[in-house]
């Protein structure tokens, strides 16, 4: 049964184009690593290029460490770098597509060379023995060679923004401490402008991860908004409080901390640095600890949708999505099997496994349920949109968005998380224009594709009147997104 008001008619949704929610709109984009356990084959990366093709991917983070591009010091105390070696190789392979593609990058390191995390071998490190931490001013250097190289020899200029540590405030971290961090980003920062490359790229921060830290972002907002380009956060949210709208509320309190304190900060983006679901565990096959059990289920899709949602209604620039696929990252925390890649587990959470022909499962290469809708986020509210304020449906779960690009498209996207299907009427005032809208419906039971398995519109609103309201019905645990791109 479908729900509609008392008086049996849909529930109507107003856009408001007089009211964007944000002007530097970055868009939806991927963690994307440059393979650093294993390699995949040719036929590997076209496919994943294909895949971020079609997803018109406007903004990917690329993680990584010192030790893959430096090898030491020399006896003058000089660094020792590497170029040029295999590890290198892929992420210029990556960072390629990402500039013939106009793919904006946020890069950076997960952690500071002396923190002991993230190395099956300890025996590739040969950074390791020179303890350098966080607070260390050669870490700075390091970084900024490592930047100098990416942007002025290797003239890469989707480089945009710069994370230095991956989720400091955790235990995880080997920073943990927010004033050791606070010394480490000033420390970036003072290097950055010595070189001149704070004109060219932003450092973003302070990258922290759970609600109860995020303290961490005032603190930053206060103490380093002069070092600081962007804002950033992480969150792998439950599910009931996801349905229950508290991301966008709890999101909307920082955007606007950031726009009263920063004096600059409303000109800043506020983006998620990594988004996804809690209530991680074990995937077959091959999938360690680190993993989320429902990326093979359509309900993944319908509630990182919603996650997009309400991010953008909270007033942020966008959001990335953890991750792009299960070939980058694996499981070491308690041993691993790797370098056998029979036995080596994987942090499952992606769009697919670029080696599954090697583990012996080709199946897992085919795309999961849940890139059908964040390809079409990423399509439909590209970088440079305005993101549109919306009325309220007052429906639990019932979430909307709009936005509008500069050539005139719009977009919109109505998300029914909960398990009760609604009908909805979409009304635009004053709509005066004869556009067509594609309609692209999600759920468990429909996601029409293509020959490549690409999402299909199997809808077109001819003309599309939002003066007198445009209707759409929602199954339970749904997404409709209606655009005029193509």
């Amino acid at each position: 049964m479908v729900f509609r008001s008392p008086a049996s008619e849909p529930v109507s949704v107003v856009v408001d184009p007089a009211a964007p929610l944000c002007t530097n709109f970055i868009g939806f984009g991927v963690q994307w690593s440059p393979y650093p356990w294993f390699d995949i084959s040719e036929a590997a990366w076209q496919r994943v290029f294909a895949r971020l093709d079609f997803m018109r991917v406007p903004l990917v983070r690329v993680m990584d460490r010192a030790y893959h591009y430096c090898d030491g010091y020399d006896a003058q105390g000089q660094p020792i770098y590497a170029w040029e070696n295999n590890h290198m190789k892929k992420l210029y392979r990556l960072l390629d597509y990402c500039e013939q593609h106009h793919v904006q990058v946020v890069i950076g390191e997960w952690d500071d060379p002396a923190a002991p995390g993230d190395r099956a071998d300890i025996n590739d490190d040969r950074l390791q023995p020179y303890h350098i931490e966080c607070t260390d001013p050669r870490w700075s250097r390091l970084v900024c060679d490592f930047l100098d190289h990416l942007i002025n020899e290797k003239h890469y200029t989707c480089l945009k923004y710069y994370n230095l540590i991956n989720e400091p405030n955790g235990d995880w971290s080997h920073c943990v401490d927010f004033n050791k961090w606070k010394t480490a980003i000033q420390n970036l920062h003072a290097e950055f402008q010595k070189r001149g490359l704070d004109r060219k790229i932003q450092i973003t921060g302070p990258d922290v991860t759970w609600v109860k830290d995020y303290n961490w972002i005032d603190r930053a907002v206060l103490e380093c908004g002069a070092s600081l380009g962007a804002y950033d956060a992480h969150e792998y949210v439950a599910s009931e409080d996801l349905e229950a709208g508290y991301m966008e509320r709890v999101l909307a309190v920082k955007r606007e901390y950031i726009n009263r304190y920063d004096p600059n900060g409303s000109k800043k983006p506020f983006f998620m640095g990594e988004i996804g679901m809690n209530r991680r565990g074990p995937v077959a096959p091959q999938g360690g600890e680190d993993s989320h059990p429902k990326v093979y289920e359509p309900i993944y899709g319908v509630w990182m949708t919603d996650y997009c949602i309400q991010a953008a209604r909270a007033g942020l620039a966008g959001a990335i999505a953890w991750d792009l696929d299960d070939a980058m990252h694996i499981y070491s925390d308690e041993g691993t099997g790797w370098p056998d890649i029979h036995k080596t587990l994987f942090k499952k959470w992606g769009f697919f496994n670029s080696l599954a022909d090697e583990i012996g499962h080709p199946e897992d290469a085919s795309l999961r349920p849940w890139y059908y809708t964040w390809s079409l986020m990423a399509r439909s509210f590209p970088r440079g949109c305005e993101t549109l304020k919306m009325s309220d449906a007052n429906l639990p779960g019932v979430r909307t968005l709009a936005a509008k690009t500069a050539t005139g498209d719009f977009s919109i996207a109505l998300v029914n998380d909960s398990d009760r299907p609604c009908e909805l009427r979409v009304i635009i005032p004053q709509w005066q224009r004869g556009m067509d809208f594609l309609e692209y419906d999600y759920s468990a039971s429909r996601q029409p594709k293509d020959l490549n398995g690409f999402p299909a519109s199997k809808k077109i609103h001819r003309a599309a009147n939002f003066a007198s309201g445009l209707k759409c019905e929602l199954d339970k645990r749904s997404v409709v997104i209606l655009t005029s791109i193509r």
